[in-house]
């Protein structure tokens, strides 16, 4: 399928990174609203730029394109992408607000096309893995979740030198702006709407414990850097998400079931590995001495993740970033252009990915929503 990318910042060239992974999809152009950001990305990567975003939906060969705006933009892209007759796979999140991403997928419906949000790592080797353990009854029922998503003080490190691979800057005034919670409460709410189904109720929790990160921003042009959200699925487990810019960095995860836990290292990492063990937490190698160690080592560390029977997990040559980020983000673009050929739903699309959005939106602000609080999405 012919693509094309709106949006040549800093996640771009994660994108471009990935592509050749899938070779049926090929790029047809790119735009940005900054002419030097699309001259830069295009030279890098040898891709044609288009003058402006209607010149770009002009083009009849596009079938699916790519907003890889700013947040505050993902809207105005793809409903213009959507209106012009365009599939359209975004950035998350979906939008800004519940109503516009309503709006958006309401749109997409209407027209008789798809509309879908990143992340996609929940395509990817490990969170396969993890779902094939719980499908398989590794851990009996599962009744809980940890997931944490705590990405540590960024705004203390030397951002303002981090470029992508075509000299973007990291852009550290939107990501304050836009929040922790709504740029990576999606990598784990994607896994567990996936793999529990929708929520029913939630009660977050969201407080701005830095407000000064370095920018030269106000504080009220700063959004909240800590949030937790306690969820409940339909179908029985609950989970708790947290996401932060306070403490060390931490993305695992940790499903307890009635029969087991199963822990994952790093959700940023499709090859993370995954791990099995009893209901208290404890791994049991057969070899007693090494059981001893083991015991030793573990004392003092509930629900630690470093531990455990591995789970088979199935190997990728896929080219991933060499950054923390190591998933193939255009895992999801290329499942949606194959969902697209077939007639079929693509993942993370439509109703899902609206349903994943107004968590985060909640989560991000829950002091705007009352508590507890029950999603008027559902998929």
């Amino acid at each position: 399928m012919d693509i094309a990318i709106v949006g040549c910042g800093f996640v771009a060239d994660y994108y471009m990174t990935t592509l050749p992974n899938h070779p049926e999809l090929r790029l047809v152009g790119v735009f940005d609203r900054d002419p030097e950001a699309a001259k830069r990305f295009a030279a890098f990567h040898g891709a044609r730029v288009f003058e402006t975003l209607d010149a770009l939906l002009a083009d009849p060969a596009i079938g699916l394109v790519l907003n890889l705006t700013n947040p505050s933009s993902h809207y105005a892209v793809s409903r213009a992408c959507l209106e012009a007759g365009r599939h359209v796979y975004s950035e998350k999140p979906l939008a800004m607000d519940i109503g516009e991403a309503e709006h958006l997928v309401a749109l997409a419906r209407e027209k008789g096309l798809q509309i879908a949000s990143a992340p996609s790592s929940v395509l990817g080797e490990a969170a396969q893995g993890l779902r094939r353990a719980i499908v398989d009854g590794a851990i009996g029922e599962p009744r809980l979740v940890y997931a944490e998503m705590e990405d540590s003080m960024v705004f203390r490190e030397n951002y303002r030198s981090w470029r992508s691979l075509s000299g973007a800057p990291w852009p550290a005034e939107d990501e304050f702006a836009v929040g922790c919670t709504l740029e990576h409460a999606g990598y784990y709410l994607t896994w567990l709407c996936e793999f529990f189904g929708p929520v029913e109720e939630m009660t977050a929790f969201s407080a701005k414990l830095f407000p000064d990160k370095g920018t030269g921003q106000a504080p009220g042009e700063i959004a909240n850097d800590f949030s937790i959200a306690c969820l409940r699925f339909r179908s029985g487990p609950v989970a708790r998400l947290t996401c932060g810019l306070a403490a060390p960095s931490d993305r695992s995860l940790h499903v307890v079931g009635t029969e087991g836990v199963l822990s994952l290292t790093d959700g940023w990492n499709a090859a993370s590995p995954v791990y099995l063990r009893d209901t208290a937490g404890h791994w049991r190698p057969r070899v007693g001495v090494l059981g001893k160690v083991m015991r030793r080592l573990e004392r003092g560390r509930p629900l630690k993740h470093w531990f455990g029977k591995r789970v088979p997990v199935s190997s990728s040559q896929a080219v991933v970033p060499e950054t923390s980020s190591r998933m193939d983000f255009m895992r999801g673009p290329a499942a949606m252009a194959e969902a697209i050929r077939a007639g079929a739903r693509a993942p993370l699309a439509d109703a899902f990915a609206l349903h994943v959005t107004e968590l985060s939106i909640v989560a991000q602000s829950a002091e705007r929503f009352p508590m507890p609080y029950r999603p008027r999405s559902t998929f």
